[in-house]
């Protein structure tokens, strides 16, 4: 029998505010919705604090502001931060398709075991870095996997 969970959305953010808002569009449009999301502004200088603020009546969102620089710092605090059962990872320039939250959580509650999942990478502008060029190579693609 499944068991209810509550889910965190984590987004670590630095210098992206106007990126960071499509990502934020994309969470209050999400069929499942976070039981909160926390944004982590790694030492912004922009806007990013008004944007996160920005979407209190629509999101149970947190604002955390970590002032030391770096990608390891700003996820610890994150997780430090968060109160979920399931921790959801998304970068600031990232936007989640509808489903995408439910189906991070489908596998925690089919399985007591799960300890951690992850999905599929989609690139809007094709053959535009080297993130996707590694991924592809590496994880494969449904266009061609390895």
């Amino acid at each position: 029998m499944e068991q209810a969970l509550t889910v965190s959305v984590v987004i670590v953010t630095r210098n992206r505010a106007e990126w960071l808002r499509e990502t934020l569009d994309s969470v209050t449009g999400q069929s499942r919705q976070p039981d909160e999301v926390v944004v982590v502004d790694n030492a912004s200088t922009d806007h990013t604090r008004d944007v996160v603020l920005s979407f209190a009546d629509r999101l149970n969102v947190r604002y955390v502001h970590e002032p030391r620089r770096g990608i390891p710092y700003a996820r610890n605090a994150a997780v430090r931060s968060s109160t979920g059962d399931v921790v959801a990872f998304i970068d600031d320039d990232c936007v989640a398709s509808e489903d995408w939250l439910k189906c991070i959580e489908m596998p925690f509650l089919r399985d007591p075991n799960v300890g951690a999942v992850g999905g599929e990478v989609s690139y809007d502008r094709v053959g535009d870095g080297t993130v996707e060029e590694f991924y592809n190579r590496n994880m494969g693609t449904s266009q061609g996997s390895r």
